[in-house]
């Protein structure tokens, strides 16, 4: 009996461990939440809650992954990952052994119960590496939650896995070479160190990736340095480079359903909390102004005598507002930042209402402090286009992060040597 229940553990181990999860279709390799019931969702380093969710290879590091469930039972969770080429299409060429060391999935067992709020939900949360499961490899990478049945998924959302290598990329923000875009585009002055790193083919070989703030829709990959070096690849004073300044992100503070912040005109209830936004005002020929802000995100909170705003926080309908006097047929007005999932979707799809002479849109949000914009979607077109709503100033304030990949002649994926963030007003 013995032999025979350590052969079944043993079996039980080698199907976790050589067969990965299946998918019935290929997976949009994006943040995607198929699951209604599934709210919040967060991504970050731990320990840090507005981090970007990267890790570095054979290090300590940790992702904390935790998000709420609305349904009145208790669901099994699973996850694991995928790895992705620099543009996010899977890495065919990879098998799951190659870049996972451990289980092929895990499970999602840390969970507690809303506690004195009006809306019921479960919280879950845990954290990646495990001791069980980890990433071989470094890269992009797609976290895949689903329940037991990898058919039924919760959802999706990228990270990323850097190398401890020598490479170093250093960038600055500076106005727009153009005459005609000085006033509104912010150019990218960038240098790579190699640092001893060797390249035998830097057009081939090398993807320099830059984003603007969280987003997704308008990330620029660098064509060749204008200049590269034994030891450094030189990006300096290419127009191309370059983005539109915007303008900062508008924000609202729902910490307290009790009292009424700066930018909430009323507060009711009726079966659950709403939350009535100010109507927000165009911005277009609006001067620059500076505002302190979270560049997109959002951080959970419930100041209403709370001591854990992961359960304790509740849920509001939030309405949001945009004045515009008609409808638009050459695209799509959205809401766009961490609240949206970066995402130019049906999800953060705005409707022309024709009796208010405006667009809206109610989300369902907990209680915490969000960051959000206006985002005009031309149909066609995949980068979304702020500055018809909120203009486009080249003294804005952003971050940029730059992720600098290698993929070596004969390999099967790409590498992510290094990446760095540095900010448009800040040295």
């Amino acid at each position: 009996m013995t032999n025979i229940s350590s052969f079944t553990l043993f079996l039980g181990f080698l199907i976790v461990s050589l067969c990965p999860p299946c998918f019935a279709d290929e997976l949009p390799n994006e943040n995607i939440c198929y699951d209604p019931s599934i709210k919040t969702i967060q991504v970050f380093q731990e320990g840090i809650d507005l981090s970007p969710a990267i890790l570095q290879l054979n290090s300590t590091d940790r992702l904390t992954i935790q998000f709420d469930d609305l349904d009145p039972y208790i669901k099994r969770y699973k996850y694991t990952i995928l790895h992705c080429e620099s543009d996010w299409k899977t890495s065919s060429e990879l098998s799951v052994s190659d870049y996972i060391e451990g289980y092929r999935e895990e499970n999602i067992d840390r969970y507690e119960y809303s506690y004195n709020t009006t809306v019921k939900f479960t919280h879950f949360k845990t954290t990646f590496p495990t001791d069980y499961m980890k990433p071989k490899l470094s890269g992009n990478y797609l976290l895949v939650v689903y329940e037991d049945d990898p058919s039924i998924l919760a959802f999706t959302r990228r990270f990323m896995v850097v190398e401890a290598s020598p490479v170093v990329a250093i960038g600055k923000t500076v106005q727009s070479s153009q005459v005609s875009e000085r006033n509104s585009r912010q150019q990218i002055d960038l240098i790579v160190q190699l640092n001893g790193f060797q390249i035998q083919d830097v057009g081939r070989e090398m993807k320099i990736i830059l984003m603007q703030n969280g987003r997704w829709d308008n990330v620029l990959q660098l064509s060749k340095p204008r200049f590269a070096r034994t030891d450094e690849l030189d990006y300096r004073y290419d127009e191309s480079i370059s983005f539109n300044g915007g303008n900062q992100f508008r924000s609202f503070d729902i910490k307290s359903l009790q009292y009424q912040s700066e930018r909430i005109a009323r507060i009711a209830y009726d079966t659950t909390n709403q939350v009535y936004l100010l109507a927000d005002q165009p911005r277009t020929f609006k001067q620059y102004s500076f505002e302190k802000e979270l560049n997109g995100r959002f951080f959970i909170k419930n100041e209403d005598h709370a001591e854990n705003s992961n359960t304790e926080a509740d849920y509001a309908w939030v309405h949001f507002f945009l004045p515009y006097p008609v409808l638009t047929t050459t695209g799509t007005f959205h809401i766009l930042g961490e609240l949206t999932s970066w995402q130019l979707d049906e999800r953060s799809r705005m409707y022309f209402n024709p009796e208010h002479k405006g667009y809206e849109l109610n989300l369902f949000l907990k209680q915490g402090y969000y960051n959000y914009m206006y985002v005009f979607k031309e149909k066609g077109k995949k980068p979304g286009d702020e500055s018809l709503i909120e203009g486009s100033h080249w003294e804005t304030e952003n971050d940029y992060t730059v992720f600098v990949y290698y993929h070596e002649a004969g390999s099967l994926y790409d590498r992510l040597l290094a990446v760095n963030t540095f900010n448009s007003i800040q040295p």
